[in-house]
C-alpha cells in the first residue's frame, strides 16, 4: 500500500465514521471493508480510538483562583456560588479542539487541494456514470453555448463557462445540474466520437487558473481530469483515449481564461 492510498483511506473511513459518504460511496466502501482485511482492522483501530478519547476525556474542575479572574474578566461577581457552580468540562472543551481542527482541516481541504481527494474522484466519476445512465445524458439539449449558458444562469447562483469546441472535434451537446454532497453541480457534456465527456464544475468562488498542474485520476474504467479554473474547480471525465481528454482540456482550459 503505497502513502497516498494510505492517505486516501483514512479520508474514507473517517468520512464514513462520521457518517459523512454519500449513500454510493459508502456502499462501496462497505464491500471493500468485507473484502479488505487490513483496511477493516484500520477502521477497527479508528473507531477504538474514537472510543478511547470520548471515555478517556473526563470532567475536571480549573483552580478557584483561574475561575475567579475568568469572573472578573466577565465583570462578573466572583461570588462563592457563581464561581463554585460552573465547573469547567474539560471533555466539551477538547471535543471544541478537535472539531475546530477538523473545520480548519476541511477548510484546507477545499482551498488548498480538491483535486487530490479520492472521495472527490468518486462523486466526480458518479456524476458522469449517472450522466450516462440516464434516458437523456443531457437536461438542455443544444450546441449553442449561447443557449446552454443562459439556462445554467437561471438555475445556479454561480454559473461556468460554456465553451464551443466542435471546430477541434469536441461538439457540445448540452448541459445538466447533478449534485455533490448535496450541491448542485453544473454538468456540460461534449461528444468525442462514440464517448461523452464530462466537464463537472464544483464552485470555488474567487479562485483564479494559475495554470498549477492538471490532476489525473482513475476510477472504474474512467479517466477525470482536474485543475483550478476561474469560480470554479473543473473536472472533465470520460474514457475516451487519454490524448483525447488531455487535448479536450488543454483547448477548454485556454478558451476558459480568455
Amino acid at each position: 500500500m503505497t502513502m497516498a492510498s494510505t492517505d486516501d483511506d483514512d479520508v474514507l473511513l473517517s468520512a464514513y465514521h462520521d457518517g459523512e459518504l454519500e449513500p454510493a460511496a459508502r456502499r462501496a466502501l462497505e464491500l471493500r471493508l468485507q473484502s479488505d482485511s487490513a483496511l477493516r482492522q484500520q477502521f477497527d483501530r479508528l473507531k477504538a480510538l474514537s472510543g478511547a478519547l470520548a471515555r478517556g476525556l473526563d470532567k475536571d474542575v480549573a483552580p478557584d483562583r483561574l475561575r475567579e479572574r475568568i469572573a472578573r474578566i466577565g465583570n462578573a461577581p466572583a461570588t462563592p456560588h457563581s464561581v463554585r457552580s460552573h465547573r469547567f468540562d474539560w471533555r466539551a472543551m477538547a471535543a471544541s479542539a478537535v472539531i475546530a481542527a477538523g473545520f480548519a482541516s476541511s477548510l484546507t481541504y477545499v482551498a488548498v487541494a480538491p483535486e487530490t481527494s479520492a472521495v472527490a474522484s468518486q462523486a466526480i466519476v458518479a456524476v458522469h456514470q449517472r450522466a450516462l445512465l440516464a434516458a437523456s445524458p443531457v437536461d438542455v439539449a443544444s450546441s449553442d453555448r449561447h443557449t446552454v449558458k443562459p439556462w445554467f444562469d437561471a438555475k445556479l447562483a454561480l454559473s461556468p463557462s460554456v465553451i464551443d469546441l466542435a471546430a477541434d472535434g469536441y461538439p457540445l451537446l448540452g448541459g445538466r445540474i447533478d449534485t455533490i454532497d448535496g450541491h448542485a453541480v453544473p454538468d456540460t457534456i461534449y461528444q468525442r466520437g462514440k464517448h461523452l465527456i464530462s466537464v463537472i464544475a464544483v464552485p470555488l468562488p474567487g479562485s483564479r487558473d494559475t495554470g498549477g498542474a492538471v490532476t489525473r485520476q482513475s476510477r472504474d474504467g474512467y479517466t477525470s481530469l482536474t485543475w483550478r479554473g476561474v469560480d470554479f474547480s473543473y473536472s472533465a471525465v470520460s474514457d475516451v483515449a487519454d490524448g483525447d481528454l488531455d487535448t479536450f482540456v488543454s483547448k477548454l482550459r485556454m478558451a476558459i481564461v480568455k
